[in-house]
């Protein structure tokens, strides 16, 4: 979901040509969510209509999404780094306790369907919570490796290890429809990344014109009259994967709260006739600031590097696996390998990077 800051963040528009020859941070989970919404009529996952489904009765749309979007970012000399989710932080309200024995079994019983030639069950296998998000993030993974693609597993949150990768240097931006990764410190945010320049209206098929955009979050705290502590604080009286929030505040009431008392104790103090925050207790408080101030990351990140896509393996997990169109499959995967090529020709040759060939994070550093 993400904190809304929509109304108090300030964005420009930003060119591809800006972006050419950068390394970008990918907040996984966010933007194969995004693949998905993109090619379903109504984003619920609950529904066997709303996706995409191949023969096993699995989605697939995030499978080609991630295809084309390799290739995209490649044929605009991007570099890409995925960061994925680790453990869910007690704060998040919706978690399931035993996540990983709960996907163990839903798999089983999934497998068992289909060699049983019991699709319907199958199905309702497939898209149960248990097994339909967990199977996704791990053919995501699976998929990227096999084009050469690093990822990152990072120990808490994907938008913590993204900002992590800016603020060390090793990545420029951090890519990520939330704005999450700006209560992890990340400098610059990018929004609206993607080849197709458009989005899907909810519920509709219809789509929206978008470019990407920039967010500077030090522009953005000296245009705001806070400091990135107080910016944990204002999203802390706001709705969020870790918080309901308080009911009556939203992001400009929470903003000016912030500016006027500086601290969420002092705005509890002041404003406690006015708002309920009988749910903000001292250790929810203390909790909620440690997550966003002093994250878990991933700290040695010397093992980063770029391949040639593996052409079989992406056979293997397309094709043979989810009974993907070869012909198309074998087309998109030649084109991948052919703006992997060049897009490291350019960051070897162009950018006066040394001619030696050294497929590390040291070649783009």
């Amino acid at each position: 979901m993400g904190v809304k800051l929509d109304s108090i963040i300030s964005r420009r528009k930003l060119t591809f040509e800006e972006l050419k020859g950068k390394i970008i941070a990918v907040d996984a989970p966010n933007i194969i969510m995004g693949l998905l919404n993109f090619s379903h009529k109504n984003p619920s996952f609950n529904s066997s209509t709303d996706l995409i489904m191949d023969r096993t009765q699995r989605a697939i749309s995030h499978l080609y999404g991630l295809l084309y979007r390799i290739k995209f970012y490649y044929s605009k000399d991007i570099l890409p780094i995925f960061c994925f989710d680790g453990r869910v932080h007690p704060l998040k309200r919706k978690i399931t306790k035993n996540q990983l024995n709960d996907f163990r079994f839903a798999q089983k019983r999934y497998r068992n369907a289909i060699n049983s030639n019991n699709k319907e069950l199958a199905r309702q296998i497939a898209l149960s919570k248990e097994y339909f998000w967990p199977n996704l993030m791990k053919e995501s993974k699976d998929l990227l490796h096999a084009l050469g693609v690093p990822v990152v597993e990072s120990p808490a949150s994907a938008e913590s290890q993204c900002a992590h990768l800016v603020k060390k240097g090793i990545a420029q931006f951090s890519n990520s429809q939330d704005f999450d990764s700006l209560l992890f410190g990340c400098p610059y945010l990018i929004q609206n990344l993607s080849k197709s320049r458009r989005r899907k209206v909810h519920g509709r098929w219809t789509y929206n014109r978008i470019d990407p955009l920039l967010v500077d979050l030090q522009q953005t705290l000296v245009e705001l009259q806070i400091d990135q502590f107080q910016l944990v604080e204002l999203a802390l009286m706001l709705e969020t994967d870790y918080f309901e929030g308080i009911k009556g505040i939203g992001p400009k009431t929470a903003l000016k709260l912030v500016r006027r008392y500086k601290r969420i104790e002092n705005i509890i103090s002041a404003q406690k006739y006015e708002y309920d925050f009988s749910g903000l207790d001292h250790k929810l408080i203390s909790e909620f600031r440690k997550l966003f101030l002093l994250p878990e990351v991933v700290n040695s990140l010397d093992h980063l590097c770029w391949n040639p896509p593996n052409k079989s393996r992406i056979l293997t997990l397309l094709c043979k696996d989810h009974h993907l169109n070869r012909e198309r499959v074998e087309k998109h995967r030649n084109q991948l390998n052919d703006k992997f090529y060049e897009c490291l020709q350019y960051f070897q040759y162009d950018l006066n990077r040394p001619k030696s060939v050294q497929k590390t994070l040291d070649m783009v550093l």
